[in-house]
């Protein structure tokens, strides 16, 4: 554990008394004007030589600037003749911070520590939060979290953003491509099954979630989405073409299983090297590869499951509620010619 405030250091201050330096004519400025000068120097005048120019400072020589003494006998010039520090104020020596941070114009005392290998950073904000729930915090005084976590939430949320605005997108496009709001909606539903692929990975290989592993779930959005595509899409070519629905899923099914497969063999087997590496950086790279394969493998799997499923019962609905209205429009055609006939008969007896 490190603390950015290292060891105090000691420093002189003269505090002064307003009264007395009123009564010499002085004020804090001017007293602290005199002071300094003595001590750091006074811009006196310049010197030239050979077209250079060098300050000029006037000072106490270092043997009349060491000690506690020294400060007290300064001498500044009041209206009545010079007087002493001692006699306008009172030298005290007290400790000092090195340095001095700032973040939002309020002073900070940053401490941080090195998690130990192969920690989570989420543990380690844990327990540090624990320890900071038993502590007594003076009034003035707030702890927050920050550094890397911080980063880590901000990162989080922006990623979050990222998920949405990409679902929203590929909803869109799917929408407009199948001229329905039915069908995106049964894809979406499959991003779900690489999510639980992605935790299932992740699990079995004691993995930590981290902003790599949350990359490639969103990776997987647009991955995972287009097998559910290719089936759709041929599932309604073969209904087009006449076929029920069942034979057109099961048709489907067959047919688009092996370029099904082939496209997420190929991404599964290109990711294996990221997810085994051993080398340097790889601890930072390997969630990426180990979410997108677990990922991919459960929803693909799933995805040749439940894509036909839904669709077949969604579609199913829809048959019955198109022979519902048939029937319905039927019934109201019916009516209208009874109806019509009716009046027809009528007019003809009058």
């Amino acid at each position: 554990v490190n603390i950015s405030r290292s060891a105090y250091q000691p420093q002189y201050r003269v505090d002064f008394d307003r009264e007395k330096l009123a009564l010499h004519g002085l004020n804090l400025s001017t007293a602290a004007t005199y002071i300094r000068n003595r001590y750091n120097g006074a811009l006196a005048t310049y010197y030239r030589e050979d077209g250079e120019e060098y300050d000029v400072k006037v000072r106490y020589n270092p043997e009349s600037r060491q000690s506690l003494s020294d400060i007290e006998n300064i001498k500044l010039m009041g209206k009545n003749g010079p007087v002493s520090v001692k006699e306008v104020g009172k030298v005290v020596m007290n400790d000092m911070p090195p340095t001095i941070e700032r973040k939002d114009r309020e002073r900070i005392v940053t401490v941080d520590a090195v998690m130990a290998a192969g920690a989570a950073l989420s543990d380690g904000v844990e327990y540090g939060q624990k320890v900071i729930d038993n502590m007594e915090i003076p009034s003035g005084i707030a702890i927050e979290v920050a550094g890397s976590y911080e980063d880590q939430m901000e990162s989080n949320r922006d990623l979050g953003q990222l998920a949405i605005i990409i679902l929203v997108l590929v909803f869109i496009v799917m929408a407009s491509q199948f001229e329905s709001l039915t069908y995106p909606f049964i894809l979406m539903f499959s991003v779900l099954f690489a999510l639980s692929g992605v935790l299932l990975a992740l699990f079995m290989t004691s993995s930590n979630i981290n902003i790599m592993s949350i990359l490639g779930a969103i990776m997987l959005i647009g991955m995972v989405v287009k097998n559910g595509i290719v089936l759709i899409d041929y599932i309604m070519l073969l209904r087009e073409r006449g076929l029920g629905i069942i034979a057109a899923c099961v048709g489907a099914a067959k047919s688009r299983l092996r370029p099904v497969l082939m496209t997420t063999c190929t991404t599964i087997l290109g990711m294996v090297p990221m997810a085994i590496s051993t080398g340097v950086g790889a601890e930072m790279w390997r969630p990426l590869g180990i979410a997108v394969i677990g990922g991919l493998t459960i929803s693909t799997i799933m995805t040749l499951i439940y894509v036909p499923a839904m669709y077949g019962v969604f579609a199913a609905i829809g048959v019955k509620r198109k022979r519902k209205s048939i029937r319905k429009q039927r019934e109201l055609n019916e009516y209208w010619k009874a109806h019509k006939h009716e009046e027809q008969l009528k007019h003809k007896d009058k």
